[in-house]
């Protein structure tokens, strides 16, 4: 799990020990370690900008992943965090609570009962939707297939559960009879008899 540190700070914006995180997170050949090492520290910068700042469906909160981003469900879950995190004395960077980031490492410091449920419930699902999200050229895409392989060996069986945004999507999109952006079209409906007469 200790390995989960140094990928959680390379998902945090890009400072001047970014080469030196980037040594200790993974290999100089992987390909992730390899793109940015082309780049300077400038369009490093730029790059995790575009890519989480800018980017809808990458942006790097659990919560907005799970909830939505204006759901009174997602300050509960960062508050809850907030009181678990001073619970057992950890440490959060200055990103919000649910900050991918911070989520992992927390999971680096919580049991293994914990970080299961943490794995399963509030990180692999937002990791994997943002690795969705970006385009495959971007290296930060290579980054999260990264973190999410990671966490799924430290923790062999766990996956993804449907977030409360895709259960409440999945029950409105049940009683719908149009197609559904996400979904795509719903089957044709069985088309009724031509009544006959005589």
């Amino acid at each position: 799990m200790k390995q989960l540190l140094p990928l959680a700070r390379l998902l945090e914006y890009p400072g001047s020990d970014f080469e030196a995180v980037l040594a200790t997170a993974m290999d100089a050949e992987e390909p992730f370690a390899r793109i940015m090492r082309t780049l300077s520290q400038e369009s490093r910068e730029e790059l995790f900008t575009a890519t989480f700042d800018i980017t809808p469906s990458c942006v790097p909160y659990a919560g907005i992943h799970l909830f939505g981003e204006e759901n009174f469900k997602r300050g509960e879950f960062m508050a809850a965090l907030s009181a678990r995190y001073d619970e057992i004395g950890f440490s959060r960077n200055e990103d919000l609570t649910d900050h991918v980031a911070n989520l992992l490492r927390y999971a680096i410091a919580c049991d293994e009962a914990e970080r299961r449920e943490l794995a399963e419930f509030c990180l692999l699902g937002p990791l994997e939707t943002m690795r969705e999200g970006i385009h495959e050229e971007n290296p930060y895409r290579i980054l999260l297939q990264t973190v999410i392989s990671t966490l799924k060996d430290a923790l062999p069986g766990v996956q993804a559960a449907a977030s409360p945004l895709q259960q409440g999507h999945q029950a409105a999109c049940a009683t719908t009879t149009s197609a559904c952006a996400t979904c795509g079209p719903l089957s044709e409906p069985e088309p009724e008899p031509i009544p006959t007469h005589g």
